[in-house]
């Protein structure tokens, strides 16, 4: 009986390696393998994809047929395409960009009305706040100018664990929303770079 056992363990040379049976290589190698591509290969290539798309200087973002604006540097494009990258579907109508953890979104549409009815119409509806978790404009209604001398409509607003601000414009028929959005550390003041994007936003000329 101990004979028989011995037959059973014992390997010939002919399929030895290394003192190993071949036959056990080839899970062994797979496991490894396996082993390398999680441990190094799949982190590597997370390392090397970057999910980001970095604002950089020149780059300018097109929503919609007629409206433009002019990122902060360093900002991330979330949704939205740069000015000359349109496919055959053209320009979304809405464009969302993240700077320095507020949130920047511009929205147009067609619209007949002046700025300040265009923000009544979003106080009363919450159209531009729905997703926004609960957002309500607090703040009195100013007027502001864009950088091409167009005048707007500007308010602030609180919600649920987040503070912002939104502008309103209308260009020749064109309803534009700008609404910013970051969480309640952010100073009360809009941050200077946060303010140009807002004056940035534009009919294109």
């Amino acid at each position: 009986m101990a004979g028989d056992a011995w037959r059973t363990t014992w390997v010939p040379v002919e399929r030895r390696l290394l003192g190993l049976d071949k036959r056990t290589l080839p899970p062994a190698l797979a496991v490894v393998l396996l082993f390398a591509i999680a441990v190094w290969a799949l982190p590597w290539v997370n390392e090397k994809v970057h999910v980001d798309d970095p604002i950089v200087a020149g780059d300018v973002i097109q929503v919609g047929p007629s409206v433009e604006f002019v990122p902060a540097v360093g900002s991330n494009l979330v949704h939205g395409l740069r000015q000359g990258d349109a496919g055959a579907t053209g320009y979304p109508e809405q464009a969302v960009v993240t700077y320095e953890g507020i949130g920047f979104e511009v929205i147009a549409d067609a619209y007949d009305g002046t700025p300040a009815q265009l923000l009544e119409q979003i106080k009363k509806n919450d159209e531009g706040l729905r997703d926004n978790g609960g957002l309500r404009v607090t703040g009195d209604p100013v007027t502001i100018t864009n950088d091409a001398g167009d005048e707007g409509v500007f308010a602030r607003y609180d919600g649920n664990g987040s503070i912002g601000a939104i502008a309103a414009f209308v260009f020749d028929g064109i309803g534009v929303e700008v609404v910013t959005q970051g969480p309640p550390t952010v100073e009360d003041a809009v941050p200077p770079a946060v303010a140009a994007m807002i004056r940035s936003v534009r009919r294109i000329p």
